[in-house]
């Protein structure tokens, strides 16, 4: 269906990518916001008035790409996109799952989270604390759980819903314990959660090559979308 400006007044968020202070991050608080030239121009003077060397965008669903390509931003990352439709059954477990108890990952846990989201991602795509925080907080109502192994925090996700639809937000596993079954396992939690308040669709994405990725959502039952997202940036100096 087709939706217009006016339908999804346009908001974002401007603050700064996980651990570059030269670099401000943008981010579109909903995925069916098209932002226009004036939009993308008004952010730019925010992030050169904070003293930003670039900005950069998060990910970007197609419609909103070109007007900051029109801005002079390039692409700088792409991004598989995958939905799921709750309406449909779910597949059968492919495997035992895990015996790990899932906690619920507390605010002042995100120091610890972001030790695990480092070691998961390379940079500059890891998160410091600063930026799970921007993420729990982006979506009117989240969920936030995190397994634990001798002592230390391996593996968390964040989950958040807005209306109908629900996004897997951030799912990392301590590459040591990787293939364990702890990602099914908290994207399977995520779903549940989703499913008993009536979320309808579920998107997430992922890097193009996360191969790993792809084969578990794809298992969840996950179809991927022709469109892909994309992360782009501009100079600011």
């Amino acid at each position: 269906m087709n939706t217009t400006a006016a339908e999804h007044p346009v908001r974002a968020r401007l603050g700064r990518w996980p651990d570059d202070a030269d670099v401000a991050h943008l981010v579109l608080l909903d995925h069916h916001m098209v932002p226009d030239r004036h939009h993308v121009e008004s952010w730019v003077a925010d992030a050169r008035a904070q003293g930003a060397a670039a900005l950069r965008t998060g990910a970007l669903f197609p419609p909103s790409s070109p007007a900051f390509l029109a801005a002079g931003f390039e692409v700088i990352d792409t991004l598989s996109l995958l939905e799921l439709d709750l309406g449909e059954p779910a597949p059968a477990p492919g495997c035992t799952q895990p015996a790990a108890r899932l906690r619920r990952l507390r605010s002042s846990q995100l120091d610890a989270a972001a030790l695990v989201d480092r070691r998961s991602f390379p940079a500059p795509w890891a998160n410091n604390a600063a930026a799970l925080h921007d993420i729990v907080t982006a979506t009117p109502r989240y969920r936030a759980r995190c397994v634990h192994h001798d002592g230390q925090m391996v593996a968390f996700s964040i989950s958040g819903r807005a209306s109908t639809w629900g996004y897997l937000q951030r799912v990392a596993v301590d590459p040591s314990l990787r293939r364990c079954g702890l990602a099914r396992l908290l994207v399977g939690d995520a779903l549940d959660w989703m499913r008993r308040r009536n979320v309808e669709r579920v998107l997430v994405n992922t890097a193009t090559d996360n191969i790993g990725a792809l084969t578990l959502y794809r298992s969840l039952g996950f179809v991927e979308r022709p469109e892909r997202l994309t992360i782009l940036e501009r100079s600011l100096r």
